[in-house]
């Protein structure tokens, strides 16, 4: 019996078939070890302009510098982290956390559908999209949106303007591992106006926010005070508790942020008090008369220089400007002073004017009796050294612009506002848990100029270009008419 014949075509099939089994098989190999690589490190490289879905050096330090585990729940499913480019981006900067460490773990919970997450923090009021960080044996909570910087449209919506959700969850991991929380109190009492988006943006930035009356409460348990622009003065108890508060037994280390407002009246008390510290607060509106030093050409929203460079240079970009809207102008009445500190932080420059607040509605700009430079902001100290090394210090930040803590100023990623202030509590507070991290856009690079720019490049484009146009074509055609 003869034996079967395999040909040479045969065997090509055989070895193709065997090929085509390895290949497929490894092609499920490579994307198994794939899958369990992008869950464990950051495999995808991010090429957009300002490394919009990566997280920065600073936040890799502090993942890399963990000794505890830290958990980052997320209060929705991954699908609803889809559709809006911020929300796959928010998503995409969370992934990165337990990517670059074994400490952080990163879970998506449905707490609606789980009642028993919800009875685990009793004290915590969730909402859909939060984000709970724990760890440390302390809980940060992190309204969803907290995640992102807002603003309003020509047409008056409100939309993303950018996103700060690596600032949000990097910090809320320092605030966790930190086993001090830092605690404002917001005095109210004497017709003090209600700033919602600065109080906003220092519980966001993990400060503790309570109310209090100078009068009854403990002020000692405060790191800071805010006074914003009261209506009515002060009493002198209240401005005797100011003082105790900012002595504090002799260890110092308090600071009182005052904003004053073109709205008040005279308030003779608290201007007593600010006097002792060495600054005066003037009357009237501090006005700019130069177009480029405005904000929208409005000449009352005017944009204040950086005269202290230690504070300018904890800036990302100190080019940024600083707008210091319907600013009342400010004096400082000593240098030094028995152990009394001034340093002008804000300027008004020579172009800037004043505005009486008895002046009548012709008033002009040639009317002005008072001209910069002039302060803007001013943070006066008293300080105790000790061998020549300053051992501890209170503060009182002084501010003619109870505006610039408007959401016009502090949503607006263009100007300074909210990062100065950031940077001016972070320091005065003593916080070394503290990161600055810029905000990332998704949209296109805006054009940063001045309005005296936008006038000079609208001549330029609408004027100068179609009439250098005009005459070129007019000389061809006159060229070749008459060559």
């Amino acid at each position: 019996m003869k034996k079967p014949v395999t040909t040479h075509s045969g065997k090509m099939k055989v070895i193709f078939a065997l090929i085509i089994v390895l290949l497929l098989a490894a092609t499920f190999l490579l994307n198994a070890v794939a899958l369990v690589l992008s869950n464990r490190f950051p495999l995808s490289v991010d090429l957009t302009a300002n490394a919009a879905y990566e997280i920065g050096d600073e936040t890799k330090q502090v993942l890399s510098a963990l000794s505890q585990d830290i958990t980052i729940d997320v209060l929705a499913t991954e699908e609803a982290f889809s559709g809006d480019s911020y929300l796959v981006q928010a998503k995409r900067i969370l992934e990165h956390y337990p990517q670059y460490s074994d400490r952080v773990s990163l879970r998506y919970i449905d707490y609606a559908a789980d009642p028993s997450y919800a009875a685990s923090h009793p004290d915590l009021t969730l909402s859909e999209g939060d984000v709970i960080v724990s760890g440390n044996g302390r809980v940060r909570q992190v309204s969803m949106t907290s995640l992102f910087n807002y603003a309003y449209t020509a047409s008056g919506s409100l939309t993303i303007e950018s996103s700060r959700a690596e600032e949000a969850v990097t910090g809320a991991i320092l605030n966790v591992l930190s086993n001090r929380d830092v605690r404002i109190g917001v005095l109210t009492g004497n017709g003090q106006q209600d700033m919602p988006n600065f109080t906003a943006l220092l519980v966001n930035n993990n400060y503790v926010l309570e109310s209090a009356v100078a009068a009854t409460s403990d002020l000692s348990a405060y790191d800071a005070l805010l006074l914003l622009a009261p209506q009515s003065d002060l009493s002198e108890d209240d401005v005797r508790k100011l003082e105790e508060y900012l002595y504090n037994n002799g260890s110092y280390g308090k600071t009182l942020f005052y904003a004053a407002s073109v709205t008040q009246t005279v308030l003779p008390n608290l201007e007593t008090f600010l006097s002792e510290w060495g600054v005066t607060v003037g009357d009237g509106s501090v006005f700019e008369t130069k177009a480029e030093r405005t904000y929208q050409y409005q000449p009352y929203y005017p944009i204040a220089d950086y005269t202290s460079e230690n504070w300018r240079d904890m800036l990302i970009d100190s080019s940024t400007p600083m707008l210091m809207p319907l600013c009342r102008p400010l004096e400082v009445l000593f240098d030094s002073r028995d152990g009394q500190y001034t340093e002008t932080l804000l300027s008004f420059g020579e172009s800037a004017g004043v505005r009486p607040s008895d002046a009548g509605e012709g008033f002009a700009a040639d009317d002005a009796q008072q001209w910069g430079p002039m302060p803007a902001m001013v943070l006066a100290s008293r300080k105790v050294y000790e061998n020549g090394v300053l051992a501890k210090q209170s503060n009182v930040v002084v501010t003619g612009s109870v505006s610039m803590l408007e959401e016009v100023c502090l949503q607006n990623s263009s100007l300074a506002n909210s990062s100065y202030l950031l940077n001016l509590f972070n320091t005065l507070t003593q916080r070394e848990e503290t990161v600055t991290i810029a905000p990332k856009s998704l949209s296109g690079k805006t054009l940063g100029i001045t309005t005296a720019q936008v006038s000079t490049l609208g001549m330029v484009l609408g004027g100068v270009i179609p009439l250098a146009i005009l005459a070129a074509g007019i000389g061809v055609w006159l060229y070749r008419r008459y060559k």
